[in-house]
């Protein structure tokens, strides 16, 4: 009985330490895809050579990577929540100030109509995007 259970426990195990099979397969049109199950038409199989478990742990780097991620997503978030929390200021800025801020962000959206250098669109759209914020929080319309 004990030597049963044993081949079973060793089974078991010995199933999830096989490595992953994938199959490329190519379709008519020539675009090539990879899965898990075997290809209709034509494909082949490909070893991947690693161990897949269903459980599989993060590696310490790939942890480290995915929690400085997590981080970074966390401080973006309270940094959006923060502004839009903050009570908007409905006193007028000096109206010149709103005059030249409304002038320059219609010469930013002319510059995006006519066409730009592709090193240029972040800039411009940063550029638009700063001063819709600043009319909207600072200059009544």
């Amino acid at each position: 009985m004990e030597r049963i259970s044993l081949f079973v426990l060793l089974l078991s195990v010995a199933g999830f330490t096989s490595a992953m099979e994938v199959y490329r397969c190519a379709a008519p049109e020539g675009n090539v895809s990879f899965q898990q199950s075997p290809c209709e038409g034509p494909g082949i199989r490909v070893e991947t050579g690693e161990v897949q478990t269903p459980w599989t742990a993060l590696r310490s780097g790939e942890r480290q990577l995915y929690q400085g991620y997590r981080r970074r997503d966390r401080e973006r978030t309270a940094a959006r929540r923060s502004v839009s929390r903050r009570p908007a200021r409905r006193e007028e800025r000096g109206s010149v100030t709103c005059y030249n801020k409304s002038y320059q962000l219609d010469k930013v959206r002319a510059r995006l109509r006519a066409g730009y250098r592709p090193e240029q669109g972040e800039s411009l759209r940063r550029r638009r995007d700063y001063l819709e914020g600043y009319l909207r929080r600072f200059c009544r319309d």
